[in-house]
């Protein structure tokens, strides 16, 4: 082809999403802290983009590294002691995440006070940069992630990990659908708000170790953001329950007054379709509210799921593993919304229902109602066509009376001039003559009417 082509103006974008957040490729001993904070307007928004581009500024070098509107990857130390930062921007919430690598350093015996070291030097660094972190733009924290990875051999005995968490009970698998990489968790905060996960692998790939951090973040902090409803689901219990109560009331006054007649029903429905448009705004009122974050908690908790998959979770003999966690704590909560999100569809189209069959009951009175008021008007009419035939007969007999006395003064008038004219019967034969022809006239002039 000897034409010019021109790509789809968008093209480049959409070919480019599927790569706009790789994972990153770990070293054998990481330290992954990540936090997710909620934001709650344009605003931080818009102070969070400001922020991390001027962070960027001050690195040249982080232009070879994955960069796209949403997301940062920006490489702040050199090895062996590097340090990488990674922002994600987020349709509800964004993430800091910062990747470290300091030697062959074993962080997990001091797990607080590494991780606070590790981020008092972080702030340090970019108050250093003259970009200190805004606060007020980080302050709705809602997840929180300290994850270590070091290579170790197989523990097949939680208890040997337990003080490692404080010893608290730990979940934990062998994962990848092999035996050379385990992850342990608690998947309680400390006293830091973290939750820590420890993954132990014996030769575990760079890219590899990259995806499994990256999936243990996503579950921890999608499974929080899906949390985010419950409360919605909870605040709406007593008042979806006093609202399903109040349809079952105003369904059964329906019943009641299905056999009264048309003329004595307007008080009743009249009451009837208020209070179910009252309760049919306040349904679409909750829908209104509540209907985005549950369909964003559905959404989330896809995400956990898709996570909990892809670690291909293997179980190790008397631990639970995060999908058996997960199925039996954190789905619970997601099916009571999932529940809540059902009963406001289904109370909505009951509401609907009811109310339409309400109006088709109003409506087909309403057309009795029209019925018999043009039966009524019929009828009138015929009763005034009576009475103006009735009329117009009447009516004939005083115009004949009248005609007839004029003719009878002109034949008086005409036999006082002396000409013989027999006025008694010039009378008898105006009469019929006159009537005759009034009744004539009377009847062209209604024909002529009917046309026009």
């Amino acid at each position: 082809m000897n034409h010019p082509l021109h790509d789809y103006s968008q093209r480049s974008n959409l070919h480019h999403e599927v790569h706009a957040r790789p994972p990153i490729a770990l070293w054998p001993e990481e330290r992954v802290c990540s936090q997710a904070f909620l934001m709650s307007g344009q605003q931080e928004r818009e102070t969070q983009i400001r922020w991390i581009d001027q962070v960027l500024a001050c690195y040249p070098e982080a232009s070879r590294l994955a960069s796209s509107p949403g997301y940062k990857l920006i490489q702040i130390a050199e090895p062996p002691a590097r340090l990488l930062l990674r922002w994600e921007l987020h349709g509800e919430f964004s993430t800091l995440c910062l990747f470290h690598q300091a030697g062959t350093k074993d962080d997990s015996h001091d797990w607080s006070t590494s991780r606070h070291l590790l981020l008092e030097d972080f702030q340090t660094l970019l108050s250093n940069l003259g970009h200190p972190l805004p606060q007020n733009a980080f302050q709705n924290r809602i997840a929180a992630s300290d994850l270590i990875i070091r290579p170790g051999p197989r523990v097949d005995d939680a208890a040997t990990l337990s003080p490692l968490f404080s010893g608290n009970t730990l979940i934990g698998s062998t994962i990848l659908g092999s035996l050379n990489a385990q992850v342990w968790t608690d998947l309680q905060l400390d006293s830091n708000g973290f939750v820590r996960l420890l993954v132990q692998h014996q030769g575990m790939g760079s890219r590899q170790a990259g995806r499994v951090a990256q999936r243990l973040i996503d579950i921890d902090t999608y499974r929080m953001m899906s949390m985010l409803s419950l409360p919605h689901a909870k605040g709406l219990s007593d008042p979806l329950k006093r609202a399903e109560n109040e349809l079952s009331h105003w369904a059964n006054e329906m019943a009641k007054h299905q056999a009264v007649q048309p003329e004595n029903e307007s008080t009743p429905h009249e009451q009837l379709l208020n209070g179910l448009s009252s309760l049919a705004s306040k349904v679409e009122d909750w829908i209104s509210m509540h209907g985005l974050r549950f369909t964003a908690s559905e959404a989330y908790s896809e995400l956990v799921r898709r996570a909990l998959a892809e670690l291909k979770e293997t179980p190790i003999t008397g631990v639970q593993t995060l999908s058996e966690f997960m199925d039996r704590r954190f789905e619970p909560a997601i099916r009571t919304c999932r529940w809540t999100q059902r009963r406001l569809r289904e109370l909505s189209d009951r509401v609907s229902r009811t109310t339409q069959i309400l109006r088709t009951r109003i409506e087909f009175m309403t057309e009795r109602q029209n019925q018999a008021l043009l039966a009524s008007m019929n009828r009138r009419a015929q009763l005034q066509l009576k009475l103006q035939q009735t009329v117009e007969g009447l009516s004939l007999v005083v115009l004949t009376y009248y005609s007839v006395g004029l003719v009878q003064y002109l034949a008086k008038g005409a036999k006082a001039l002396g000409y013989s004219v027999p006025i008694d019967i010039v009378t008898a034969f105006a009469v019929p003559t006159i009537a005759i022809g009034l009744l004539l006239a009377l009847r062209q002039a209604r024909k002529r009417f009917a046309v026009d």
